[in-house]
């Protein structure tokens, strides 16, 4: 028989002491009754909520019990394990058996602990986010060798060979990635159309490509590689927010499991952690749901890979590196995990204990794979090396956002009541503002769904984001490009900024004199807004030259920058946003053409 540890005797028996024991002081038991509620959140399996805080209290605000949440801790299962589905049903309940009839209220919490809390996790929040900007400066210094390269002889240079060959593919998925993400450097030749359209399978088959590319030495190596794109929408997924995106894309690479080695390893990992997980998917939708962290990272982590160009990759190849950027995600995929699981609470962590070893154990295992010499191979290390590190403080930030989840209800009387917390406030405010009143136009050409490519073809063309477009999507005539285009990365916080906004006296005033038009300019170093850091949270591109004869593009600095809101009055008396977005303090120096 296997000994327990203090902490897993003590979870073991809170279920059983909460149905048995009584109130201290409490009232006769004819007038009392068992009530229990039951925290879920809205996500797509419907997680319980585990290790909360639970409060009961009166019609007073007198305190009569405090209990948590059932984990898995409490009846001996570990999370991942196939003993969870046993006792899911139980998972999440808060309960207490001789409570009074009469209407209770049930919350998560004193305030003063919960505001603690928050507080906590808006300063690691803020830290990570300087600790990522910081990170991709270094990783700017890093591949500035082979950007200049490419920049200067593109596929007629060393990467010549290696485009019109095997690397077709890779330039293809290269060309789009950047597109869509920018780069940490700023602007990057495209390769040539002819290489841009080639599809994955450009040579005779999958596997002689991967062969080609130096993806046949490891066991999962091919069905690694058939994930790439699978892969990069999980990220995808993060940066925007969208929980069901997210959860349906990364339970497919459970596929994986029936690859070899350490690919069906993580692969089999995947499964079990979104079949038989609850406690770390706790972690996950809290960061999901309340913060752009991962969103961040994500973003960060493809603006630096796309500095690896296709000589790059063409370096790699040609020293037995091969192409690896799907172990690389992967391998991030496994420390986000292992990150996760070590934010559960003290009474819960022996729980996840086991998942966040193997997380680790199979991000080292992958790691491994990622193989080669000379600079570029050095270079790649030195961007698994700086990263580690930052996604290993998602574990402390994890831990204070569930520590002040705030939630109550008032006037409960069923003996069970069921609490479902939303998942998904971010992505449905944002849709909420993009309509907000007639010709409003914020997220639409502020939000993260704008492309690196759509800032820069806006004012470098004067292409609509709304429209895609030279029409413009508020007015219907010809859109005036301005010479300046920025964005918020994340819906999180374009959400959270509007929020912020119209607490704010200039709001405040406005809405008391009844102007049909309120401008709120905010700086994003306000330590309750954005704070210092926070330059990785917004992206921005300046047109050089005028809007007739432009001659090339600047990336923005918003490192002490402001937020611009413009709000106007509707018929109800209420106002709605028309727009808002970053605006910079300065610019990085280096012009660089766009075309």
């Amino acid at each position: 028989m296997t000994d327990l540890t203090p902490a897993e005797v003590t979870a073991q028996a809170e279920p059983v002491a909460n149905t048995q024991s009584g109130t201290f002081g409490g009232v006769c038991q004819t007038c009392t009754a068992p009530r229990q509620v039951k925290f879920f959140y809205d996500d797509p399996l419907t997680t319980p909520v585990t290790d909360l805080t639970t409060r009961f209290l009166d019609a007073d605000e007198t305190v009569l019990a405090q209990t948590r949440t059932y984990h898995p801790l409490n009846y001996g299962a570990k999370d991942t394990e196939a003993q969870i589905q046993e006792i899911r049903d139980n998972l999440g309940i808060a309960e207490q058996p001789d409570l009074p009839h009469a209407p209770l209220t049930i919350d998560t919490g004193a305030e003063a602990d919960i505001d603690s809390a928050a507080d906590d996790a808006w300063e690691l929040e803020k830290g990570l986010v300087g600790d990522l900007w910081t990170f991709e400066t270094a990783m700017v210094r890093t591949f500035q060798p082979y950007v200049d390269e490419w920049n200067r002889d593109g596929w007629t240079g060393a990467a010549g060979d290696f485009i019109n060959g095997v690397g077709r593919g890779i330039s293809s998925w290269w060309n789009g990635e950047k597109d869509f993400w920018g780069s940490a450097w700023g602007w990057l030749k495209s390769t040539t159309s002819s290489a841009a359209s080639a599809a994955w399978d450009a040579v005779t088959s999958p596997i002689e490509t991967a062969q080609a590319l130096g993806r046949a030495a490891w066991d999962g190596a091919q069905a690694a590689y058939e994930q790439l794109e699978n892969l990069v929408e999980i990220l995808r997924a993060l940066l925007t927010g969208d929980i069901d995106a997210f959860f349906e894309k990364t339970q497919l690479l459970a596929a994986l499991r029936t690859a070899g080695g350490a690919i069906g390893e993580f692969g089999q990992m995947i499964y079990d952690a979104f079949q038989n997980g609850v406690e770390w998917l706790n972690s996950l939708i809290e960061m999901i749901r309340r913060t752009p962290v991962l969103g961040l990272i994500a973003n960060t982590a493809m603006r630096v890979i796309t500095m690896m160009t296709p000589n790059f990759w063409a370096e790699m190849v040609g020293t037995g590196g091969g192409f690896v950027i799907p172990e690389v995600i992967i391998w991030l995929i496994c420390l986000l995990i292992g990150a996760l699981a070590a934010a559960s609470g003290a009474g819960a962590a022996p729980a996840v204990a086991a998942l966040a070893a193997r997380a680790a154990s199979t991000a080292a295992k992958i790691r491994r794979l990622i193989k080669g010499s000379g600079n570029a191979f050095r270079a790649i290390t030195r961007f698994l090396d700086l990263l580690q590190p930052i996604i290993a403080k998602i574990g402390p930030l994890g831990r204070k956002l569930r520590d002040s989840i705030r939630e109550i209800q008032r006037g409960v009387v069923d003996k069970t009541q069921k609490l479902f917390m939303p998942t998904r406030y971010y992505l449905q405010r944002l849709r909420q503002l993009e309509f907000d009143v007639p010709g409003a136009h914020g997220p639409q050409r502020h939000e993260g769904d704008v492309t690196a490519k759509a800032l820069g073809d806006r004012t470098y063309y004067g292409i609509d984001p709304m429209t895609g477009t030279k029409v413009d999507g508020v007015h219907g005539g010809n859109h005036m490009a301005p010479r300046n285009s920025t964005k918020f990365k994340t819906p999180a916080d374009y959400v959270r900024a509007d929020d912020f906004m119209r607490n704010t006296a200039d709001f405040k005033a406005g809405v008391s004199s009844g102007d049909s038009s309120i401008e709120v300019i905010e700086s994003i170093s306000n330590p309750k807004l954005f704070g210092p850091s926070a330059q990785s949270r917004f992206m921005g591109k300046q047109r050089v030259g005028s809007a007739k004869n432009p001659t090339g593009m600047r990336d923005l600095d918003f490192r002490n920058g402001t937020i611009k809101a413009v709000y106007k009055k509707k018929p109800d008396g209420t106002y709605g946003l028309y727009t808002m977005f970053p605006q910079h303090s300065g610019v990085f120096p280096a012009v660089y053409p766009w075309k």
